[in-house]
């Protein structure tokens, strides 16, 4: 994608707030396909006051708003991609 999954959330009139950005910055930098919980520990790792809740919530907005494609591996969790 040309566009940054920020930018994007910006032009689709999401409130972007600090947290949110990270978990989107983390999506954008992601190789691989994690998980909400790998998403979290990442997001983490950037800004330790991140909770688990606030990744769950950010990763549904994002899909809700046709940000994110959810994956299913037939592992039971669902991963995510940009």
């Amino acid at each position: 994608m040309n566009e940054t999954i920020i930018k994007r959330c910006e032009d689709k009139g999401l409130r972007m707030t600090e947290q949110r950005r990270v978990v989107a910055r983390v999506i954008a930098a992601a190789e691989d396909h994690p998980d909400v919980e790998e998403l979290y520990a990442r997001a983490a790792a950037i800004d330790p006051k991140i909770s688990l809740a606030t990744v769950y919530r950010t990763v549904k907005i994002f899909e809700e708003a046709g940000l994110l494609e959810k994956l299913e591996f037939g592992d039971g969790r669902a991963r995510y991609e940009d």
